[in-house]
């Protein structure tokens, strides 16, 4: 118009542009919001999930070791007293067919260690792939640092705990070797335990041996259960921690989200 007056198209136009830019503006942050939703969900289920239940296989196998090591402490007590059963015990007495519970004893022991042995290799490999879905769901949720500290944490006491079970071991075998015990056992198949003199040296040589075979076991006991405590506790902080840091995400609202 000539008065210089914007025309009612104009007006209009200038009053369209703010609310049409604005729904644009509205509907891009509102898809970004969604996507980051959508991200948080897919943490969850691709990363946070399996290490939950993952760190669950870990602490069974574990546990199951820690408890086999005991068993097998017993394994060897119940040896050391059937064979002394054995020696102060006339044939006449023991039965025609005795034979059957010694060698079900020793059968028991050897397949208790042969368990042990496949519990170490799983434990062994369960927890190296624990500790990568750690430090992935680190680097996802953007808590690398944090993680780096605890498992700092974590190795110093686990490398405390074998430089204990070092020691005890080494001062409990100083004079035996426990490897000797199969080799023994063979001995006293082999030997006329009906002499007398046989039957006193050879359970001189097996009460020698035993009682540093037995504590051996429960050393590696001990030790095995302190090491899982460790791994329990650095589950517990970083549970803690990647649990804080998705809930954040996942629970705020769209303005929070937005400010």
């Amino acid at each position: 118009m000539s008065n210089g007056t914007p025309s009612l198209s104009n007006q209009l136009l200038i009053a369209v542009i703010p609310i049409f830019l604005g729904s644009f503006l509205f509907a891009g942050i509102l898809e970004s919001y969604k996507k980051d939703q959508g991200i948080q969900k897919e943490l969850i289920k691709d990363y946070y999930r399996p290490m939950r239940a993952l760190q669950s296989s870990c602490s069974a196998s574990h546990n199951n070791l820690f408890l086999k090591h005991g068993e097998l402490s017993g394994s060897y007590q119940l040896m050391y007293k059937e064979l002394v059963h054995m020696s102060v015990t006339p044939d006449s007495k023991l039965g025609r067919d005795y034979d059957a519970i010694p060698m079900s004893i020793f059968k028991a022991n050897s397949e208790l260690k042969d368990e042990i042995k496949e519990l170490k290799v799983a434990v062994k490999k369960c927890r190296a792939d624990l500790f990568f879905n750690y430090e992935e769901l680190s680097l996802t949720t953007g808590t690398y640092p944090e993680f780096t500290e605890l498992a700092q944490i974590r190795a110093d006491g686990i490398n405390s705990i074998y430089t204990e079970r070092k020691e005890k071991a080494k001062e409990n075998t100083k004079e035996i070797d426990p490897n000797q015990l199969i080799p023994l056992m063979r001995e006293f198949v082999s030997i006329d335990i009906s002499n007398d003199k046989n039957k006193s040296m050879f359970m001189d040589k097996i009460e020698n041996l035993f009682d540093p075979v037995v504590k051996h076991s429960l050393i590696m006991a001990e030790t095995e259960q302190a090491i899982y405590q460790k791994e329990y506790e650095f589950f517990q902080s970083l549970h803690k921690l990647y649990a804080s840091e998705i809930s954040k995400k996942h629970s705020s609202g769209f303005f929070s989200w937005m400010f």
